[in-house]
């Protein structure tokens, strides 16, 4: 978009009286009273407008939110260029639409390494910079902790029987709080991002029972509470009166409105309009309400500006949003701008991307089939007008057209593991993400395809809620329907490996393969449910195949490792998972299988401390704690071993070769008895079981050697 001219000029009162309101352009600032306020930018995933109360909403109860737009400047139409949590808040925290930063898909790309951003602009500037993430589509592999001080992404990554994705809100103003605790002569900026509104929805006691029958306006209420505490630690510690707040949606919820359960396929008003409201205490007016549609490409510049340190993509470069600050401040609303929105997500499933241009009342939607809608009289968008006004259409295509051709971006590639892709699928965004990045694709209209979006929902639904039957069969009518779907494709591949069947799972993820070579993240699962298959040589050739494709994907890495180590090459295997230590270091079962293999090197030292980093990491996951045992072990030490083992057993009672570890150290700490009593127990719960037949001879030996002394004595 056009930026508008910046004025240097220094006028007279009597002329600046005179010709003021024409010069009040975007770009100009307002006076530096709140410069170097602190600033607290809070993002509420996934919150519709029109289900706060200060936007006329009375099903739910947001007193945070209604007190911020009653001591701020609330804006009535704000729009989010992209529904999906990911590109929406690369363009909120830079000031750049979708196609310059290149961020298009949730998990598709990664924010790239040049541009400033609020966060840097700010550190840059002096401030103290925390950021505190509420789900792992913002975890840090996705660009964004760039020029924060702490970007707190720690969401469980290794729980053995549940890849948890999100955190609650409660956990994650807990975090942001204890950052505000720590006193500092800098001034803050704080991110704190709430992810509890996003599906499924759950929300926890009292408003479970208050929203009983409204789950969505339940979440919407906790997140309101969360942002009720950081309001009074404010009050508290005395700073309110000298911090910008800011509260911004990411995007909206369908909530079944055109077809759509959730959100991300298609570019309507549910999915787009979003809260946003900024306080600035005596800087900008309080409760006034500006008409004026904006689109959430302004909030870094106008922020920014709000607390005197504005800033640009790059020195050459201009942001596409504008700094709105200084009309704000006296109480004049922004001149009308072209809002950009689109959604590349129907692309994974290789339909069609959807682009939208919103003019005033007026919005285009660019698909297979163009819609034109006047929001002022059908805010549903139910009556398509094109056909009446083509003209007006034809100009908002074109405008449109050049949005997307001027600053079209490839994007930063990011690799995501298998684990990665687990968690994106269970924050609900299930496609394949490394396709959702294709605005060329030409395929089935997204509002066509929602039927089969909706049944994928629902398969994904019954997947989550363990009914795995119903789910394999939801799964085979939708590869029946759409046969070209790569997604659909690979989840039936999924189900067939959950259920035991790998070798028909080899051969979905083979025709995915055919129809889209250029996803790396087939080829990966290719490798792995060959392995699974029982073709090791060709599964150890595919997954090198897959490291060369993407070289920057941890999970692969570790699994070739995995892989060389079962071949007894421990120092190539020990090359493969330091790499996949590095590239992802939040990982836990990279530094236990870490821990294995240095172990097995008689590196017993730097074994504990991977084995220290795996369970610092995952402190429920039993395998670092078996592995500190065997380190323990190794050195001689039997006795430092057991407490070891003992709480490895507690958190897996059913794997059984912790149990076997606890009885071999037991005995070789002399506890005779102990070990006796360990040994029986394997044997017993082992028996008939032919997967530890080997283990089981070893046990049954070592128990009569420990034995026999008794009956020796005894007989004497």
């Amino acid at each position: 978009m056009p930026r508008a001219l910046r004025s240097s000029l220094v006028l007279g009162a009597a002329l600046g009286a005179a010709i003021g309101a024409q010069l009040a352009c975007r770009g100009a600032h307002a006076p530096a009273t709140a410069r170097d306020f602190n600033l607290l930018l809070i993002t509420a995933d996934t919150v519709r407008a029109d289900h706060i109360g200060a936007y006329g909403y009375a099903k739910v109860a947001t007193p945070s939110f209604d007190r911020l737009a009653s001591e701020g400047v609330r804006f009535a139409e704000a729009d989010s260029p992209v529904p999906l949590t990911l590109p929406a808040h690369c363009t909120i925290l830079s000031g750049l639409l979708p196609p310059r930063h290149g961020v298009r898909s949730n998990g598709g790309g990664r924010f790239p390494d040049a541009p400033a951003t609020l966060a840097t602009a700010l550190a840059a500037a002096g401030y103290r910079t925390g950021a505190f993430i509420g789900a792992f589509v913002l975890d840090r592999r996705f660009g964004l902790a760039r020029g924060f001080d702490r970007y707190d992404d720690d969401i469980p990554r290794e729980r053995v029987a549940d890849l948890d994705a999100e955190r609650p809100g409660r956990v994650v103003a807990d975090r942001a709080l204890a950052w505000l605790e720590e006193r500092s002569q800098k001034p803050f900026f704080a991110w704190v991002h709430f992810y509890d509104a996003h599906a499924p929805y759950d929300p926890p006691e009292p408003f479970r029972t208050r929203y009983a029958g409204h789950p969505y306006d339940g979440e919407i209420a906790e997140v309101d509470a969360q942002v009720g505490r950081l309001l009074a630690e404010l009050d508290r510690l005395g700073v309110a009166d000298r911090t910008v707040v800011a509260v911004v949606g990411d995007h909206g919820e369908e909530l079944g409105e055109h077809g759509e359960l959730t959100h991300g396929l298609l570019v309507y008003q549910p999915s787009l309009r979003v809260p946003l409201i900024i306080r600035a205490p005596g800087v900008l007016p309080s409760g006034w309400v500006v008409p004026t549609p904006v689109s959430l490409v302004d909030v870094a510049p106008t922020l920014a500006s709000v607390v005197g340190h504005p800033f640009t993509a790059s020195p050459a470069t201009p942001l596409d949003g504008h700094d709105i600050a200084a009309l704000l401040a006296r109480r004049q609303s922004p001149p009308a701008e072209d809002l950009y929105a689109e959604s590349l997500f129907g692309t994974s499933f290789r339909w069609s991307p959807v682009f939208a241009l919103r003019r005033g009342d007026f919005k285009y939607i660019d698909a297979p089939r163009p819609e034109l809608y006047d929001l002022s009289r059908d805010a549903a968008e139910r009556d398509n007008v094109l056909t009446d006004r083509p003209a007006q259409g034809k100009q908002l295509a074109e405008r449109l057209t050049t949005i997307i051709e001027k600053g079209k971006s490839a994007g930063t590639p990011v690799s995501l593991d298998e684990e990665a892709r687990a968690k994106l699928r269970s924050l609900g965004y299930l496609a394949g993400v490394t396709l959702g990045t294709n605005s060329s694709v030409v395929g089935r209209d997204p509002k066509d395809a929602v039927v089969l979006y909706r049944a994928f929902e629902d398969a994904h639904t019954l997947l989550v809620a363990g009914q795995l039957t119903e789910a394999r069969a939801r799964y085979e009518r939708l590869v029946q329907d759409d046969p070209g779907n790569p997604v659909f494709l690979g989840q039936l591949a999924e189900m067939d490996r959950r259920s035991g069947d790998p070798r028909r799972a080899v051969e979905l993820y083979r025709r995915a393969a055919a129809i889209a070579p250029e996803d790396r993240d087939v080829r990966y699962n290719l490798a792995v449910t060959l392995e699974e298959a029982g073709d090791r040589e060709e599964a150890f050739t595919a997954l090198q195949e897959a490291i060369t494709l993407d070289p920057g994907r941890p999970e692969a890495h570790n699994a070739l490792g995995v892989a060389l180590a079962l071949r007894g090459n421990l120092e190539g295997a020990h090359q493969q998972l330091v790499q996949a230590a590095e590239l992802d270091p939040h990982n836990a079962r990279t530094f236990n299988n870490l821990g294995n293999v240095l172990r097995d090197l008689r590196r017993p030292e730097e074994a504990e401390q991977a084995y220290r980093r795996a369970a610092e990491l995952a402190p429920d996951y039993p395998d670092p704690l078996n592995g500190l045992g065997t380190v323990e072990v190794q050195r001689d030490r039997p006795a430092a071993a057991v407490p070891y083992f003992e709480r490895a057993l507690a958190l897996a009672p059913t794997q059984h070769e912790i149990r076997l570890n606890l009885a071999i150290a037991k005995g070789l700490s002399g506890d005779r008895q102990g070990a006796i009593v360990a040994f029986q127990d394997f044997l017993a719960r082992t028996k008939g079981n032919h997967e530890y037949q080997d283990q089981r001879q070893a046990a049954e030996k070592l128990l009569a050697g420990i034995q026999r002394p008794t009956s020796e004595n005894a007989e004497r």
